[in-house]
């Protein structure tokens, strides 16, 4: 049947209209297809800057495999999934997966998705782990940087494991405190992650029959030290003794009693190894002091209240002891003596050390020993095992500036592996960093700490034991001549931010849950200070002052000695500018006797005012320490950093009377000096 022109024109336009309004659809819907899914994989705004943060931070960009930045920190940018369009048919399983992926159930779940489908969910779930750790990671350096704290690579959140042991080193020769208050300090060294002590009593233990001359006459008695010991057993610390066996043993060598067993008639500092009282002498000493660590019964009156009221058997109350350090560091003089010239140094030093070691395992064949490792630093890795010291001692390597490595290069590294199965580390918390300070430098020895753990982190698989511990030291003097350094209660918050920073394996920013506050007992700060400031203060020449609120056992010595610093401080600046800045009196002025009345008098009037505020302070020093410390240090310290200033004064305003007396003066040129009678 044929149709009319019109009819089939009219259908003809009906189908094309028809495939066209098909085709626009079809062509909307591809489009709006393409748009969803672009929308779907391009990251939001918040994830593209975090992401572009993160590139800028880290200097990365990564794809999956990845790249490792300096920190070992992994990061891994957005991808899109190729497999996104398979989301629709696992909603119902995927919803019940676990936050941790690592989850059991999550596990079961996954072994059930397409293969490509299941990879794609491994690779985005690790990199959104990946991610936010490194988000975290960034989140922590600010706040480091922001506490001033160094940022050491590789120490942070989820790094390695800390040390097993954790030592507090109590440094007894110079300001020893009072036993009551070091048992009122050992919870607090184990609520910050101690696990033992490394005490060095030098001239303060209590030696009897041919050895009573050593000890000082305000030494501990048998029962301060025992005290102690069950306090130490009491929390749970264990002890190490150190005793000097070979240098530093100026105590000793300082008596007529002792002065012939030198290695130099002139100098107390070392003692001759080739003489047969020399080993005598050592022996004696050391039998001693072990055997006070190892029978530490106390008579019932004379015991710990808290202990009789537990009704603790004696023999659950001695400390763990295993390990005996016998020194050896710092021996400056050796070989010298007739009887030391033929031999070389570094033999004599490692017979010094197997005829010690030998004498603790023949008598003490349960301790282990511990050197200190300078001493070794420069031998011969030939000499060394042929020695056969590996198989004697453990050493203690010590370092405490900022870079462990300038020290101890990695070359030294491999040798003390090739000799020792384990050895120690030796950091700081005070007592380091100036024979005369005050106050610790907290940053430095917080810096010191960080370094030692990348150290201990990358060195110690080297041993076949691994790295024992660390020993956190805290000198009190230099050597038994030297002036007091940073006292014990002044150093409290270095010690706990660097000792709490060691038992975690990096430095803690919280301010919740920090064991630094509760050790301390210290408020914490309200929470709109800390936008604005940071809860500590470890910038460059920190006083630690943020914690002068704290109320741990001497905190009363740790304001007192930051109020001192800030008069000392003034102090000094005064005269330094009368002496070389203002023109009034100078030693010219008062060799001449030739100055202004009025300048003098209004220049002495500070004097004046700050001998007072220094007398003051002077009266006051009994009342902050008597806790802690007896009459003979409090009188030394006042000795050492308040007396001199006070005699400056008083110089002072003598020479500033004498030149206000003076009414007339000569005319100029006055005479030089030398042509006065």
């Amino acid at each position: 049947m044929q149709y009319p022109r019109a009819v089939v024109r009219k259908s003809c336009g009906r189908q094309t209209m028809l495939i066209l309004s098909s085709a626009s659809i079809f062509l909307i819907c591809v489009w709006a297809l393409i748009a969803f899914y672009t929308t779907e994989t391009r990251p939001t705004t918040r994830e593209a800057t975090s992401h572009q943060s993160l590139n800028k931070d880290t200097d990365i960009y990564a794809k999956y495999g990845g790249i490792y930045n300096k920190n070992g920190v992994k990061y891994v940018p957005p991808t899109r999934s190729p497999y996104i369009s398979s989301l629709s048919r696992y909603k119902d399983q995927l919803k019940y997966l676990d936050t941790s992926f690592f989850s059991k159930d999550s596990e079961k779940i996954l072994k059930t998705l397409d293969v490509p489908f299941r990879d794609e969910m491994i690779l985005g779930r690790e990199a959104e782990r990946i991610r936010h750790s490194a988000e975290l990671q960034r989140q922590y350096e600010h706040e480091l940087q922001r506490l001033g704290v160094p940022i050491i690579a590789g120490i942070g959140r989820g790094g390695h494991a800390p040390p097993n042991q954790r030592l507090v080193h109590l440094d007894l020769k110079g300001a020893p405190p009072k036993i009551s208050y070091l048992k009122r300090l050992l919870p607090i060294f184990k609520s910050l992650g101690a696990t033992g002590l490394l005490l060095e009593y030098e001239d303060m233990f209590p030696y009897s029959s041919s050895l009573r001359n050593l000890s000082a006459k305000n030494a501990y008695s048998t029962t301060d030290v025992k005290e102690l010991l069950h306090a130490a057993a009491a929390v749970g610390l264990s002890v190490m003794p150190l005793i000097q066996t070979f240098a530093h043993l100026e105590f000793a060598l300082k008596l007529p009693d002792f002065q012939h067993l030198r290695e130099v008639p002139e100098s107390p500092q070392s003692i001759c190894p080739s003489l047969n009282a020399s080993l005598v002498f050592i022996e004696e000493m050391m039998a001693q002091v072990v055997d006070m660590h190892q029978t530490t019964s106390l008579p019932t009156t004379s015991r710990d209240p808290l202990v009789q009221m537990m009704d603790i058997d004696d023999d659950l109350l001695t400390p763990n002891f295993t390990h005996l350090h016998i020194g050896c560091d710092e021996v400056f003089r050796m070989g010298e003596c007739p009887r030391c010239k033929s031999r070389g140094t570094d033999e004599l030093f490692l017979s010094h050390v197997r005829t010690v070691a030998n004498i603790v395992k023949r008598r003490w064949p349960h301790l282990k020993i511990v050197i200190w490792d300078d001493m070794l630093r420069r031998m011969h890795t030939n000499d060394l095992q042929k020695s056969g010291i590996g198989d004697l001692v453990e050493p203690m390597i010590w370092v405490y500036a900022e870079d462990v490595y300038r020290f101890i290069p990695s070359q030294t590294w491999e040798k003390y592996a090739s000799v020792f199965r384990t050895a120690w580390i030796a950091s700081s918390f005070k007592g380091a960093h100036g024979e005369q300070l005050i106050i610790p430098p907290a940053r430095r020895h917080l810096e010191n700490n960080l370094a030692w753990l990348a150290v201990f982190q990358s060195e110690g698989a080297r041993f076949s034991q691994g790295i024992s511990g660390f020993a956190l030291t805290g000198w009190q003097r230099y050597d038994h001549f030297a002036v007091l350094c940073e006292l014990l209660p002044v150093s409290m918050p270095s010690l706990a931010i660097c000792l709490s920073t060691v038992a975690k394996g990096y430095f803690n920013v919280e301010v919740g849950n920090n064991a630094i506050f509760s050790a301390l007992t210290c408020p914490e700060p309200a929470s709109e200070r800390l936008i604005h400031r940071p809860w500590m203060e470890l910038h460059q020449d920190s006083k630690l002052s943020s914690f002068s609120k704290c109320m741990f056992p001497g905190s009363p010595i740790f304001r007192f000695v930051h109020h001192l610093t800030a008069v000392t401080s003034e102090t000094r600046e005064y005269i330094d500018s009368l002496k070389y800045k203002r023109g009034w009196m100078t030693e010219y002025n008062i060799r001449h006797n030739f100055s202004s009345p009025i300048r003098v008098d209004e220049l002495t009037a500070d004097a004046m005012r700050l001998k007072n505020s220094l007398d003051t302070l002077a009266n006051n020093a009994n009342e902050a320490m008597h806790d802690v410390y007896d009459k003979w240090t409090i009188k030394e310290f006042i000795e050492l950093h308040i007396k001199p200033l006070m005699d400056e004064l008083n110089d002072i305003e003598k020479k500033g009377s004498i030149l206000s007396q003076f009414k007339v003066w000569p005319r100029r040129p006055l005479p030089y000096q030398l042509e006065r009678k």
